[in-house]
């Protein structure tokens, strides 16, 4: 979310008079920080008097409930899902009944804009996706991509070179699908597969234990945090981008960013067919999504797609730059923010 806050602001700024109220350090700080946020939000709203104030996530709606009424200006407010799903009774009691409070709502995909207009009744949300900056596409040979990750991995590059690739990158949480992937369908792929996973988090313990005890120690691999020059390489070398999510109570995929950026680089992109992941990669466009949970047809998908691929590298990179840039996603962007300010669309 962060990332994408940042990116929009670089898209609107090109154009608009925008400052920007952040916070760069840990995220334990954010109790306290978020009264410096608002400190900082009223000294601005009071000396510049902003058309309209924007807030990047549902969290903030308080912040916004406040800036509202003091600064009399109309705020907009992005939602990416987990804001309306969350379940903390206290965070339930002073966060959700203020997100309805904002001028006008932005989701990040048409799952999101469901989700918030069934949970707070009378809601309306619009659907703006997140864009994308042409910044991971690496033409250099698929050998150097391989060279990279060896050097920063430690996996011998050799190994490298003979083997079927398969990228998952995100956090290590339930509904991203990591441990279940290990479990019902790494087992399953032809022997000359390695299955490699960048990213963090609270189930990393519970997937190596999975690994090891299925004696998968030479076909997955958990990379925990990498660079950004290896997360690059893994997108531009991989045989195919995996997202294998389930359905999780209350813990949506809002949108599913790391699809597209694998896409972008002309990646493969198979992905399950759930919640906004769907608004990221459509079906023959720029990947194929594969029913959640189903590990016949996970299976399949992968075998065919690794003996001969249905989209092209060329035309699956090309739908996405096209649809999903974030020059595009600005300008919707400032149309909602002139409606709200009750400005013209052509100011």
């Amino acid at each position: 979310m962060e990332t994408a806050a940042y990116r929009l602001y670089t898209a609107l700024a090109a154009h608009n008079d925008v400052r920007l109220i952040k916070w760069g350090g840990s995220n334990k700080l954010l109790p306290i920080v978020y009264f410096g946020l608002l400190a900082q939000a009223l000294w601005y709203g009071l000396t510049r008097r902003p058309d309209v104030i924007y807030l990047q996530d549902g969290i903030m709606a308080p912040l916004g409930w406040i800036v509202k009424g003091v600064l009399r200006r109309p705020t907009v407010m992005t939602i990416h899902g987990l804001e309306v799903t969350y379940q903390n009774a206290l965070y339930r009691r002073m966060v959700i009944p203020y997100i309805g409070r904002a001028t006008r709502l932005i989701a990040v995909s048409n799952e999101t804009a469901r989700i918030v207009e069934q949970r707070l009744p009378g809601t309306h949300a619009e659907v703006i996706f997140n864009g994308l900056d042409d910044n991971f596409y690496d033409p250099r040979p698929r050998a150097e991509q391989l060279a990279v990750i060896a050097r920063e991995t430690g996996i011998p590059l050799g190994n490298l070179q003979k083997r079927k690739l398969l990228y998952t990158n995100g956090r290590l949480v339930t509904r991203k699908g990591v441990l279940w992937f290990i479990q019902h369908i790494a087992p399953k792929l032809p022997p000359n597969t390695l299955y490699l996973v960048s990213g963090d988090g609270p189930d990393r313990e519970r997937i190596q234990a999975t690994i090891v005890r299925l004696h998968l120690e030479d076909r997955v691999k958990l990379l925990g945090r990498v660079s950004d020059e290896v997360r690059q390489a893994l997108y531009n070398a991989a045989d195919i981008f995996v997202m294998p999510n389930i359905p999780v109570a209350d813990d949506m995929e809002g949108f599913g960013l790391v699809a597209l950026e694998a896409a972008s680089c002309g990646r493969m992109v198979l992905a399950a067919k759930l919640e906004g992941i769907q608004d990221a990669i459509i079906d023959g466009k720029n990947g194929r999504l594969i029913k959640p949970r189903d590990a016949a047809a996970w299976t399949r998908a992968i075998t065919s797609e690794l003996n001969a691929r249905s989209i092209s590298a060329e035309a699956a990179r090309r739908f996405t730059l096209q649809q999903y840039s974030w020059q595009r996603a600005a300008s919707a962007y400032e149309a909602v923010m002139r409606q709200a300010a009750g400005q013209p669309e052509n100011r």
